[in-house]
């Protein structure tokens, strides 16, 4: 897989690239899409060099003309294919002309989809006596905003039942590219050759269901100096739009220095754990520990202290009923979360108010604090905070319900900054943050991660962070990168189902120490 940009755009930001190009090469593209058709060219010959017949599925747009110019490329090559077509590009367009060329090669196009090699049983099972390789999947480009509809959902449902490996051409057919969302059907690739910009859409949402590998191809084109002026124009996203993976930041992570004592570490407050739920705190704690947090005391419910200390004896406690303890202990710390397993109630919402008037050190809010937020509706807006928020609090916290959040999550991340300040870290596949100047997508996780518990072990980590001295949006960043591979790597070692928290505390101490 080749190494993503840092810089992401949007639909409208890329046409504005392509109309710049334009201009300077006789007013059209045509040649970014032969460079299109022969990068996913170059990735097949590549990747799937044992393919011995390719089928390749164009629709009438630039995304069908980049899927001829690939068939154009199996014909010179004597690779054996197929072209399958919703329709002919309309005339004089740039699809057009590539179609064109593949005809004049003495290429074919079927306009039906092939139904030999298909036995219908049971009115429902397909068995496949002939079936291709390798597909390509030229549909749809980056200009779908709602489901696909007539022939080309019936053709993309055909594709997906073939069961074969599929290469999608800059996107899988069916993904919002904006947005991430796949409102209906979808092809499902196991690799998107992504052309000339990286496109949020593949990073997040439900499109992470169907892109499979990224492989990007700039096109030999230098988009360096058009991200920030471009987002001054672009209607689809505020703010700049970049991507990181744990690779890319590890110049963040935190040092510790032969002089340093455990003071010097980071001292940790983590107020979380009313009765019945002393899991959080003690998931909460481990993560701010194994990610080097000097000192760690959990305020919490006593009922809770026995078990905690049975599993992790490092963890200091007090009685979060003791609003004196507290409160001093809120002074000894240098960074503080609250929220995880404290429940909605006046008793969080009080716990919340000692908080309303802390300057000096950068807090977490996270689960219960997040809904205290939105029930209670107060203590809106501070800078000196980082929110972690996942879809369903998001929405309550917005007002609005879950499916709106995750219809379009960079939009949600941004609007959650907005309204409360500080950091917002928007939980998900493709976690967002937002620091109100940029948007960043973490390019990290794994379905490991779907679990009970992570989102606390996350708060640790980040709440630690912060008390070894990173910034708040450092410390989001960092954090969730570090807790994506760490879930990554635990369930390609041991398995994705079944995972829990606790088992990726050993992979997070050493990735921590990567740097040393």
């Amino acid at each position: 897989m080749s190494k993503l940009p840092y810089e992401v755009f949007t639909s409208d930001e890329v046409k504005q690239i392509e109309a710049d190009h334009a201009k300077s090469h006789n007013g059209h593209c045509f040649d970014l899409m032969q460079r299109a058709g022969k990068s996913v060219f170059d990735y097949i010959v590549r990747e799937c060099g044992d393919a011995k017949e390719v089928w390749v599925f164009c629709g009438k747009g630039n995304n069908g003309g980049d899927g001829y110019i690939v068939a154009s490329l199996l014909l010179e090559n004597g690779i054996k294919h197929r072209v399958f077509a919703t329709g002919i590009p309309h005339e004089g367009s740039e699809a057009s002309y590539a179609y064109e060329l593949f005809i004049k090669q003495g290429g074919s196009v079927e306009y039906e989809l092939p139904n030999n090699g298909l036995v219908q049983e049971s009115g429902a099972e397909i068995i496949h006596v002939s079936k291709p390789d390798l597909i390509i999947d030229a549909l749809l480009g980056t200009g779908i905003e709602s489901a696909p509809t007539g022939i080309t959902a019936k053709w993309i449902s055909y594709i997906n039942k073939l069961n074969t490996f599929t290469v999608a051409v800059d996107v899988p057919s069916g993904v919002c590219a904006d947005t991430g969302g796949v409102p209906g059907m979808c092809v499902c690739a196991n690799a998107t050759v992504c052309m000339l910009a990286l496109k949020p859409g593949l990073l997040t949402s439900d499109a992470v269901d169907f892109v499979g590998d990224i492989e990007f191809a700039s096109l030999d084109v230098d988009t360096n100096g058009y991200h920030e002026i471009l987002t001054e124009s672009s209607y689809k996203s505020p703010l700049p739009i970049f991507q990181v993976g744990f690779d890319d930041l590890q110049d963040a992570l935190p040092i510790r220095l032969p002089s340093y004592n455990k003071g010097d570490n980071g001292k940790v407050l983590i107020i979380s754990g009313a009765r019945g739920m002393g899991g959080a705190a003690i998931i909460c704690g481990n993560g701010a520990l194994r990610s080097g947090a000097g000192l760690v005391k959990i305020a919490m419910d006593l009922s809770n202290v026995t078990a905690m200390l049975s599993v992790r004896p490092e963890l200091m406690s007090i009685d979060f009923n003791d609003d004196k303890s507290v409160i001093e202990a809120i002074s000894w710390a240098d960074a503080i979360a609250v929220g995880p397993g404290l429940g909605v109630n006046e008793r969080t919402a009080k716990l919340i108010s000692f908080l309303s008037d802390v300057e000096d050190q950068n807090l977490v809010f996270d689960a219960d604090a997040l809904n205290v937020l939105a029930t209670f509706e107060q203590d809106y807006y501070r800078e000196n905070r980082v929110l972690t928020p996942h879809p369903g609090e998001a929405a309550r916290m917005l007002n609005i319900s879950p499916d709106e959040v995750n219809a379009d999550r960079l939009s949600a991340c941004y609007k959650l900054q907005q309204k409360y300040g500080g950091v917002v870290l928007l939980k998900g596949p493709g976690t967002i943050v937002c620091d109100g100047k940029k948007l960043t997508i973490i390019h990290e996780g794994a379905p490991s991660l779907a679990t009970g518990g992570s989102g606390d072990l996350l708060t640790g980590i980040i709440v630690s962070l912060l008390g070894q001295g990173l910034s708040p949006e450092n410390a989001a960043i960092v954090g969730a990168a570090l807790h994506g591979r760490a879930g990554f790597l635990e369930g390609i070692k041991k398995g994705m189902i079944g995972t829990l928290p606790m088992d990726l505390c050993q992979n997070i101490r050493e990735l921590i120490n990567v740097k040393d």
